[in-house]
């Protein structure tokens, strides 16, 4: 006689098996994670450039390689929050010259033009607002001042202020979206290449 099953023990068996990734999905992870190792390295500065991170892989497996890569490229292809990000940009941006040669020297410059608008825009949007809010604080520091001095109130801050930074964040906000959807449609472009 048949042995009656539960539907949860069925449930289980079921999510057991697709759990497991088959032999060919444990390779193709293996090389996309190799890839990403070669740009992890490349982008620290570890290896020169990444011809000599891919010197070692074989034709089969240089597909996953190159797509590990190119994800890891790509990651590093941001809007700049800060002038520090500039670097890793660069770098993220030269790693795809070498990957993908001239073809990749129309969109780049199209990606970095539009990275520096964003940082334009961003400053001049956050100097505009701080000069909004230099009248709101011009009362703040009046009453700080006939309460405990000048010297305290010149050391208020407009970008401390709570109102500033709640506008800050939702200006700041919505400028991030306008550019990132610019920037993806490049960054597919550079992938696809």
């Amino acid at each position: 006689m048949a042995e009656i099953r539960s539907a949860i023990e069925i449930a289980l068996e079921k999510a057991d098996r697709l759990g497991r990734a088959t032999k060919e999905e444990l390779e193709a992870k293996k090389w996309l994670d190799h890839g990403h190792r070669i740009v992890a390295r490349y982008m620290q500065g570890e290896i020169e450039n990444l011809e000599a991170g891919f010197s070692d892989i074989s034709g089969d497996e240089m597909p996953l390689v190159l797509k590990g890569a190119i994800e890891i490229l790509l990651r590093n292809i941001v809007l700049p929050r800060d002038k520090d990000q500039w670097p890793g940009i660069k770098k993220a941006l030269s790693g795809f010259l070498e990957l993908k040669g001239s073809v990749a020297n129309q969109t780049i410059p199209r990606i970095e033009q539009l990275l520096k608008s964003y940082e334009q825009t961003r400053d001049q949007y956050h100097e505009q607002l701080k000069m909004q809010m230099q009248d709101h604080l011009g009362g703040i520091k009046q009453a700080v001042s006939q309460q405990y001095g000048t010297a305290m109130a010149n050391e208020i801050d407009v970008d401390s202020l709570p109102e500033f930074q709640k506008e800050w964040s939702r200006i700041s906000s919505e400028s991030t979206d306008q550019f990132e959807q610019q920037l993806i449609p490049l960054k597919e472009y550079l992938a696809e290449l």
